[in-house]
């Protein structure tokens, strides 16, 4: 299963919204998450970039949320 599978179902929603505004952004970032199948594999850029596009509250996060992207993927 790869990351872009693994994705919280609002995160998912959140982002193919702000694909379709800014379509070749959006496609980088979706092609990054169907490419790797483990958080660890993503770089800071990435995680930054999908952070951006989700509009995700990264200030409300702990050392775990970075560490593990509980707040971006299912189990």
């Amino acid at each position: 299963m790869n990351l872009y599978e693994k994705l919280r179902p609002e995160i998912k929603k959140a982002l193919k919204a702000s694909a379709k505004r800014y379509p070749h952004s959006g496609r980088v970032i979706i092609a990054k998450l169907h490419l790797h199948t483990i958080y660890s594999e993503l770089t800071m850029s990435d995680i930054r970039d999908l952070i951006n596009f989700t509009s995700v509250d990264e200030y409300k996060w702990d050392s775990l949320d970075w560490k593990y992207g509980d707040k971006l993927f299912k189990d």
